[in-house]
């Protein structure tokens, strides 16, 4: 992870609204089926509803932030859940600090 990688995944407006809604799952979305919102995350379902944009295209921008290690993804049940990654978005913020 880079701050130019950094900088690119958070150049969306979607991404950055997607971060600050995963810092407080339980405030942010419904109850889900199956997965703890908290410990396993947040389905894509519910993320993309609350974005009001499809499927496919919450999933695109959840791979960006997972590839820049923001965002973890678990596997419940038949379901991918996503979560925001403390550490990996300190690292991120000191990158962007000192990268300024």
């Amino acid at each position: 992870m880079d701050e130019v990688e950094i900088a690119k995944a958070l150049s969306s407006d979607i991404r950055v609204q997607i971060l600050r809604w995963l810092r407080d799952p339980e405030g942010n979305f419904e109850s889900q089926v199956d997965g703890d919102l908290t410990e396993d995350g947040v389905c894509v379902s519910l993320i993309a509803a609350r974005a009001g944009v499809s499927q496919p295209t919450i999933s695109r921008h959840l791979s960006v932030l997972k590839n820049t290690g923001l965002v973890e993804t678990r596997r419940v049940a038949q379901r991918n859940y996503h979560r925001r990654d403390e550490a990996a978005i300190e690292k991120a913020k000191r990158l962007l600090a000192q990268g300024l």
